[in-house]
């Protein structure tokens, strides 16, 4: 997710106030709600992702993916090292 129009001290990667952190939170949850684009390779704009929800949408199910995929690593390790104790 990107969001090219911040402006001010929300801009500033080294301004932590209360009252900034504040305002990135709250820029956090409205790019959520946005829907999934991609950058148009030969415009170099962002272009919606007709069919791909939300940025929610897609960070959820990112997250489920790595969840499954470090379930099946841990059986995978588990399994291997059950089978050097044999």
């Amino acid at each position: 997710m990107k969001d090219d129009s911040l402006s001010g001290d929300a801009a500033s990667v080294d301004i932590a106030t209360n009252e900034n952190l504040k305002k990135l939170a709250e820029i956090g949850k409205d790019l959520l709600k946005e829907p999934v684009s991609r950058i148009d390779v030969e415009t170099g704009t962002f272009k919606n992702v007709e069919g791909e929800g939300t940025n929610e949408d897609a960070l959820t199910k990112f997250a489920k993916l790595l969840s499954k995929e470090r379930k099946i690593r841990t059986q995978h390790i588990n399994s291997s090292t059950d089978d050097l104790i044999l």
